[in-house]
């Protein structure tokens, strides 16, 4: 996935903006696959947003290990179990600070965004 960072060109929307050259702030990111939606339970489309994330963040120099807060949104609230054994196999021991709300999506069950910081050096 190329990402083109902080360029609106012909969109209103962009993946992600690096500001002051340390923080990256990722836009809300679907469950999607060579342009499709991921059909499935959630554990696969929040890997598959976790995925898309993690190519973001690669573009700017960073990793999820560098995430410092994530916003989720939830189609279902009930998914959120499921949604945390996949969310903490990604981020391991060190786990962001996370807002989780319940949200009307169209046609996938989550979304996330989130902050990180770009190593230095």
């Amino acid at each position: 996935m190329k990402i083109r960072l902080g360029t609106a060109d012909t969109r209103p929307y962009v993946p992600a903006v690096i500001a002051d050259g340390t923080f990256v702030f990722v836009s809300g990111q679907i469950p999607t696959r060579d342009g499709e939606i991921v059909k499935g339970p959630i554990g696969e489309q929040t890997r598959a947003v976790l995925d898309n994330i993690a190519s973001i963040l690669d573009s700017a120099g960073a990793s999820l290990d560098d995430v410092v807060r994530c916003g989720v949104f939830l189609g279902d609230l009930r998914d959120l179990s499921d949604f945390n054994t996949v969310y903490v196999g990604a981020f391991g021991s060190r786990v962001p600070a996370r807002t989780a709300v319940g949200a009307v999506l169209p046609g996938y069950g989550v979304e996330i965004d989130c902050i990180a910081v770009i190593p230095r050096g």
